[in-house]
């Protein structure tokens, strides 16, 4: 949408995965071939003055940070470990990307002259129970408490929403790949928010177009049973119920 819309003259992509960047310029190569002026494999540059640019780094280096965010007006912000029993298992590492990392990220960006910082949150940092949401409550407090840590020139806002549908790695994804039919279930009646890739664009947009200062933007989103998820998408096969998993709630909320 940034590139088919001319938003924005110059993207970043900032990220440790140089896996994902190299498709990435793969994929932009083959849907803008025609709009495309020079290309390399850590950058684009198109015929209209946008050019889009790799950094391999990471959030938990400042200095790396620092360098990669000089001339930058707007930075989203959504480097996370987000997976819930990963994190339980690897809590240090947790603590030094989803903390010590947008720490690190709203220091950068005051010192560099960011104009406005969006970071986004999930469901799970409202009243958290498991290790993944208490970070991503640190991480909230932290850039909202970041006015008055730094410059008063770069202004800071959160996004929360739920269970993005069709995200890289989740339920739905694995449930919509044909070949797969072994699946388990963790409780029929659980529920979970969810939220389409294009709802949580807008609204990431709408913060980063319209947010003031030190707010956090909540959608409407629905709640759905787990099983009613399975059983829509899935109607062939019979999840085994194994039961909550460890720091697992219930019922979301947000």
């Amino acid at each position: 949408k940034a590139l088919e819309n001319n938003w924005h003259k110059k993207i970043i992509v900032y990220s440790r995965d140089e896996f994902k960047q190299v498709r990435l310029v793969r994929y932009l190569r083959s849907k803008f071939s025609e709009k495309i002026k020079k290309y390399s494999d850590y950058a684009i540059e198109f015929k209209n003055g946008q050019s889009v640019r790799l950094f391999v780094g990471d959030v938990r280096s400042y200095d790396r940070l620092l360098s990669a965010l000089q001339g930058v007006d707007l930075v989203l912000h959504a480097a996370a470990l987000k997976h819930v029993p990963i994190c339980e298992y690897n809590p240090d590492q947790a603590v030094d990307v989803n903390v010590i990392g947008t720490i690190n990220l709203c220091r950068a960006a005051a010192v560099a002259g960011v104009k406005k910082l969006v970071a986004l949150s999930t469901d799970k940092a409202a009243d958290p129970i498991n290790l993944y949401g208490a970070t991503k409550l640190c991480l909230e407090k932290v850039v909202l408490g970041s006015i008055f840590q730094h410059r008063k020139s770069t202004s800071y806002h959160l996004v929360r929403y739920g269970n993005v549908i069709g995200s890289r790695g989740s339920i739905i994804q694995l449930l919509q790949d044909k070949e797969n039919k072994d699946f388990f279930l963790t409780e029929g009646e659980m529920t979970r928010f969810w939220i389409s890739i294009e709802d949580a664009i807008d609204l990431t947009r709408y913060a980063a177009l319209h947010g003031e200062n030190a707010e956090i933007f909540v959608p409407k989103m629905k709640s759905l049973e787990m099983i009613k998820v399975f059983s829509s998408l899935r109607p062939d096969i019979i999840p085994e119920e194994t039961g909550a998993r460890p720091g697992e709630k219930f019922h979301e909320t947000m």
